[in-house]
């Protein structure tokens, strides 16, 4: 399902549509090089000019990993620091050890 977020109450809420939107701005009087994106354009809507020579998929990074332990199904929440993750050796829960999936 699709979702976009709007302020309800001074809150940012999620609402669920039941049709995808789909948003082709034109005629943008300001748009942006390449080269001179920064920082401050992130979660922004701009205009770029250029021509695409390239594409990828999209490769998303983890910030945290999820495990399980088969002794006592307890669930753990590790984060995950600069692509490496430090998986749980012992059970916090149960303390077995190489109980974690």
């Amino acid at each position: 399902k699709q979702w976009y977020q709007r302020r309800v109450r001074g809150e940012l809420a999620e609402v669920n549509l039941q049709h995808q939107i789909q948003v082709r701005p034109y005629n943008v009087e300001k748009t942006t090089n390449m080269r001179a994106l920064n920082p401050a354009d992130i979660d922004q809507l701009i205009t770029i000019c250029g021509m695409v020579i390239r594409t990828s998929n999209i490769i998303p990074e983890m910030t945290e990993a999820f495990f399980s332990c088969y002794v006592c199904q307890k669930t753990h929440t590790v984060e995950i620091d600069r692509g490496r993750i430090a998986e749980p050796a012992v059970c916090p829960n149960c303390e077995t050890k190489h109980s974690m999936s």
